[in-house]
């Protein structure tokens, strides 16, 4: 039997949303799923993109072509 049942962490204990249905001294397996916050996910988000950012500044790519000047790029003729 699968159940999945919705709670909050107070103090360190599990409070379930609403009581389990099952005889007393009945064995259960627990597995925790912690749903990220809002402001969990935009910090991960920026951690990662701060690390993208300090990649491409350590190790640029360089494509070996021709560097055009300003001028050379707008010519006019």
């Amino acid at each position: 039997m699968t159940t999945q049942v919705m709670g909050t962490v107070v103090d360190g204990e599990l409070k379930l949303d609403k009581p389990l249905e099952l005889p007393n001294a009945s064995r259960v397996k627990v597995v925790l799923e912690v749903e990220e916050t809002a402001e969990a996910r935009r910090e991960r988000r920026r951690r990662g993109m701060d690390g993208l950012l300090e990649l491409i500044r350590e190790h640029p790519i360089h494509s070996g072509g021709l560097h055009f000047t300003r001028d050379q790029l707008h010519e006019r003729r």
